[in-house]
């Protein structure tokens, strides 16, 4: 009975041969792997990560100058977004002005803070009764009305007129004992230049002052 002789590879053309190590393609295809996973684990990773940037610690209105302890760093993944949010390696500078409302909690938008106002609006303070102080908050619009005194006369006053639209309101203090503990607030505005004269000239002259939500002659 005749013996069986193993198969060798030597006689085999080179196409049907195993691989050994030192095959050009099968190093090619572990590169390739290698490559493969590589770029999957950049992408997870960049997907991933996160970068500080910098959030408020307080309720922030506009106007008001803003200090080191005022922001706290977070750690957040923005990706591109990041570029409307003021990022740990620019430095928040001191006595910088909030132009934009800031809420506690709240990433600091790139445009939230300038070295000064530049929308020609000016401050001006407004003391009304606390009652109606607490119906409003900061960045709401209220229409300032104002009733001039009779000529004559410290008692009887004139029909009110509106001498601003839509000004925007930007701190309130309802302690008391800032003006007396009187049952009065003081309200601070953002007025335009151009009203502030015949605000300043109401308050000094006590005459009526009324602030109106803008958003009432909307509701009509």
């Amino acid at each position: 009975m005749p013996t069986a002789v193993p198969e060798s590879s030597e006689g085999l053309s080179p196409r049907f041969q195993r691989p050994g190590l030192k095959d050009p393609r099968l190093l090619m295809g572990l590169l390739l792997i290698a490559l493969s996973i590589v770029a999957v684990v950049s992408v997870v990773s960049l997907g991933n990560k996160t970068e500080p940037f910098y959030v408020a610690t307080r309720d922030m209105a506009v106007g008001e100058e803003v200090k080191a302890s005022d922001f706290a760093l977070a750690d957040v993944r923005l990706a591109e977004a990041g570029q409307h949010y003021i990022p740990q390696e620019k430095t928040i500078a001191e006595g910088s002005v909030v132009t934009s409302r800031i809420t506690s909690g709240q990433l600091v938008p790139a445009t939230a803070l300038a070295q000064e106002l530049t929308d020609g609006r000016r401050t001006a303070s407004i003391t009304i009764d606390s009652a109606y102080a607490s119906t409003l908050t900061p960045g709401k619009h209220v229409d300032i009305w104002i009733a001039t005194k009779a000529q004559g006369t410290t008692t009887t006053y004139n029909d009110p007129e509106v001498v601003m639209e839509a000004a925007e309101v930007s701190t309130i203090s309802n302690e008391e004992s800032l003006i007396g503990g009187t049952g009065k607030s003081a309200v601070q505005l953002l007025v335009a230049e151009e009203s502030l004269s015949a605000i300043l000239k109401a308050i000094n002259n006590e005459d009526k002052i009324n602030l109106v939500p803008s958003d009432y002659k909307n509701q009509g």
